[in-house]
């Protein structure tokens, strides 16, 4: 009996540890700068010294939810934090489109899919799209995501991360 307790212990420990690496996704609902730290003491600066800022409509993994904050991957490999008042609580289904680009006018992604097969395609370039509930992330050869679409509730906002128009970096 006691064999089967540590077994059945085991078993829980380690679907409960698959549950907290999952990977989560949070979008941005309002303009905001994003921290060092989880407070807003330090703003987090590019390498022009400039802030790093948020638009309405952007997504970020996120690997961690504390009170009043969410640590993000905000470029491939650069974590800070974002304040919880501005991300999104509620989401519409996106579907497939042309879309312009929120921070980059003039380009336009076009999404085809449904389910969990999802393509996104600009300038001749295919992009594989990962769905996270409502959510849907376009990523690079190397599974960097280059560019979001999600709808906040006003219609969706699909969004590019390269940084020559995000200066993330």
């Amino acid at each position: 009996m006691k064999l089967k307790n540590i077994l059945v212990f085991l078993i829980l420990l380690v679907s409960g540890t698959g549950v907290s690496i999952a990977q989560n996704y949070i979008a941005v609902a309002k303009n905001g700068n994003v921290y060092d730290e989880a407070n807003a003491k330090y703003i987090t600066v590019n390498q022009n010294n400039e802030d790093v800022n948020v638009i309405p409509g952007m997504v970020f993994a996120s690997s961690q939810h504390t009170p009043g904050w969410y640590k993000v991957e905000y470029s491939p490999g650069l974590h800070a934090f974002i304040p919880e008042q501005i991300v999104a609580t509620n989401f519409t289904s996106v579907s497939p489109g042309s879309y312009d680009i929120k921070n980059n006018p003039g380009q336009k992604l076009k999404v085809e899919g449904n389910d969990d097969n999802w393509t996104g395609t600009i300038n001749g370039n295919s992009y594989k799209g990962i769905k996270f509930e409502d959510i849907l992330i376009f990523v690079d050869n190397n599974n960097n995501q280059v560019f979001s679409l999600v709808d906040l509730g006003n219609g969706p906002i699909a969004v590019t991360y390269d940084n020559s128009v995000t200066n993330f970096f």
